[in-house]
């Protein structure tokens, strides 16, 4: 009687523990199968007005609650995550990604690829693309050999070029290479003609755009996007003799750099 009594009190002590696992087998069992991903746009921008969005939907027995990662592609370093609560099978299910890291900065140029799975489970590959930080400014067929004037050549009064030249054809569409605030726009007649400036954001790197064939597109502390058109080539100021063209700076803050690197970068991918 004794070793009944004491074979009832521990199968009761069991059943908690019997209960707890069946639920977790459960969950394990929900057979997620990751069904019709796509990934929009096709050439994704950092801060373009068109945003990174993963495009997906999945099969299981009942909804769960999802895990979305986004993956630096190679290395598999997981870059930022997300969570999609009781998601329902069957349905077409959108994330979207800002392009931000899990400490709010800028992932970087590069590839990347989402994963999906319900957590605690395994992670599906849903897709792959490469983003880009910055586009070319000048939307059109352009030059780059500085014929006009490199960083760092002589000026008259004992000044410096502080920027780049690229020549275009008066007219050809200016973009932002880097979305964020508009600073300054005016118009110089010695020296800039109609111009402007664009504080990046996320970077401590501002913009600077000058001999427009005519005022900005954009007013003063307006918000714009990456490739957000901005003007028109030019010649105003002392460009009035030169072939039209871009005068086109970066400045890190507030002192000018060597813009040229950075613009063959953008060039080679826009």
């Amino acid at each position: 009687m004794r070793i009944r009594l004491l074979l009832l009190l521990f199968a009761a002590a069991l059943l908690p523990v019997a209960a707890a696992g069946a639920s977790s087998a459960t969950h394990r069992g929900v057979g997620f199968e990751l069904k019709r991903t796509s990934i929009s746009p096709r050439h994704p921008t950092f801060d373009a007005k068109r945003e990174i969005r993963l495009h997906y939907g999945f099969a299981a027995a009942r909804g769960t609650d999802l895990r979305i990662e986004v993956r630096r592609a190679g290395s598999g370093r997981v870059v930022r995550v997300y969570r999609e609560r009781d998601a329902r099978p069957g349905r077409r299910l959108a994330r979207v990604w800002n392009g931000l890291n899990r400490r709010g900065r800028v992932a970087g140029d590069g590839r990347y690829e989402f994963r999906v799975g319900p957590v605690g489970g395994a992670m599906r590959y849903a897709g792959r693309f490469r983003l880009r930080t910055h586009v070319f400014p000048v939307d059109g067929p352009h030059g780059t050999r500085g014929a006009i004037g490199d960083f760092g050549a002589p000026r008259s009064g004992g000044r410096v070029h502080e920027g780049f030249d690229i020549t275009a054809d008066c007219g050809t569409p200016l973009l932002a290479a880097r979305g964020g605030r508009v600073q300054k726009v005016g118009y110089d007649p010695v020296l800039y003609g109609y111009y402007v400036l664009i504080d990046g954001l996320k970077t401590s790197q501002d913009y600077f755009y000058s001999h427009l064939i005519a005022p900005p597109a954009v007013d003063r502390r307006d918000r714009i996007r990456t490739s957000q058109f901005v003007g028109r080539v030019g010649r105003t100021g002392n460009a009035a003799s030169t072939p039209c063209h871009l005068h086109f700076e970066v400045r890190i803050h507030g002192d000018p750099v060597d813009p040229e690197p950075y613009l063959r970068t953008w060039d080679r991918h826009s």
